[in-house]
């Protein structure tokens, strides 16, 4: 019997909470006991979700890899892409090419490369495609940087197309998808496998970017992003840490692209288009800018959002479900604008303050949140500002570090 999707995370996300701020043990005992706990729920999902719902958690698995890698150029160095969408889609074009069946690059008959291969490589290749983007962006900043990857990712659908005797052109290239490995063909089913595949590098890549950022370099990264004068006076190679970031970021996209094309069995130059690279930067722009988390949560929204928001949104008395089935694009808008509005920070930004709060606290902010939304929404200077602790003065680099620990 399958489980509704909402009950679920509504379970999993509650009893999580519950560990989180139970009085018992340190803080970091806490935090490790809640993520231990939601990991087991997430463990769960295949054996109590439909073929649909767990196609979905799947994508956000995968899109949480992206998102991070997302967020470790633009939210921990400052650098905007909008074209993160280019290095998923060179992840995934490496898979189809390598577990191509008949023919690798049209040029020699081979046998196929063993899947778990083809996730390093694509990585690999992503991340050298980073190394070339990156070092003449250490000329440009700002928006310049943002409409260069933007740029890339026009251009790359383009090539994929003209040279479609190694790509396959505008109809792509089909493999099939990995099966269970022996040991497990008799416990889980494919879609489970694929699920667990994604999950398993999805949590290892996130503890590496986690030590990652806790380490000289992350620290590095965050001086950078706030100032690279102030860096450079403290002995910081800025144009090193730059070009580092660009190319961390690419190989989890790479990464991200692989298990999409793995999950998905086809890659086409629409399996990424310009529109999913744009709300690669929204997605860490609602779950968090500079938190790990964040990248987690702005990947479910980007899941959730285009198949929910509008049925749940629908609900609502004073709308009729004809009025939100003639705009689905509009509530979608609606909802992100809101999430914006409300919490500047992100979702992972508000649930982390949250979480600081004793429970007279949490009862005030409740009584309060009228009337702050009521001054957000007549504010002159809107924060959505890609770099809101650019504004902070002394604090930035405490939010920094709390953002660091999610």
């Amino acid at each position: 019997m399958h489980m509704e999707i909402w009950p679920f995370l509504a379970l999993s996300l509650g009893v999580t909470a519950l560990v989180r701020v139970l009085p018992w043990g340190t803080e970091r005992q806490r935090i490790v006991v809640a993520l231990l706990v939601l990991l087991a729920f997430m463990c769960w999902a295949p054996f109590v979700l439909d073929n649909f719902r767990l196609f979905q958690m799947t994508r956000i698995a995968v899109l949480g890899l992206a998102l991070l890698g997302l967020n470790l150029l633009t939210g921990y160095n400052g650098q905007v892409s909008l074209g993160h969408g280019a290095f998923v889609l060179i992840g995934a074009y490496t898979v189809a090419v390598l577990l191509d069946r008949r023919e690798q690059l049209n040029l020699v008959d081979a046998n196929p490369w063993p899947f778990w291969a083809t996730i390093f490589v694509a990585g690999f290749l992503a991340a050298a495609a980073g190394l070339v983007i990156g070092v003449p962006s250490l000329r440009l900043s700002g928006p310049y940087v943002a409409i260069t990857t933007l740029a890339v990712m026009i251009s790359f659908p383009i090539i994929v197309r003209k040279y479609g005797a190694f790509t396959g052109g505008a109809q792509g290239l089909g493999f099939s998808r990995p099966p269970p490995p022996p040991f497990l063909e008799d416990l889980l089913r494919r879609e489970q496998w694929l699920y667990f595949l994604c999950l398993l590098t999805l949590v290892v890549m996130t503890l590496l970017a986690w030590n990652l950022l806790r380490g000289q370099y992350g620290r590095a990264l965050q001086a950078v992003r706030d100032s690279e004068v102030a860096a450079a006076v403290m002995g910081i190679h800025v144009a090193r840490v730059k070009v580092l970031a660009f190319v961390i970021s690419a190989f989890y996209g790479g990464v991200a692209g692989a298990l999409l094309a793995l999950i998905s069995g086809i890659v086409n130059p629409e399996t990424v288009d310009i529109l999913q690279s744009i709300n690669y930067l929204a997605g860490i722009v609602i779950g968090g800018l500079a938190s790990i988390l964040g990248s987690i949560i702005g990947a479910g929204a980007l899941v959730f959002i285009p198949s929910d928001a509008a049925r749940i949104v629908a609900k609502l008395p004073f709308l009729s479900s004809e009025m939100v089935t003639r705009a689905p694009g509009a509530i979608q808008g609606a909802v992100v604008v809101l999430v914006m509005l409300a919490m500047p920070y992100g979702v992972a930004g508000a649930l982390h303050r949250l979480a600081g709060l004793r429970p007279e606290q949490l009862l005030a902010r409740w009584q309060e949140a009228p009337a702050l939304l009521g001054r957000a929404l007549g504010r002159t200077s809107w924060p959505w500002d890609i770099r809101p602790w650019a504004r902070q003065g002394p604090q930035a680099g405490q939010n920094s570090a709390e953002r660091t620990e999610l």
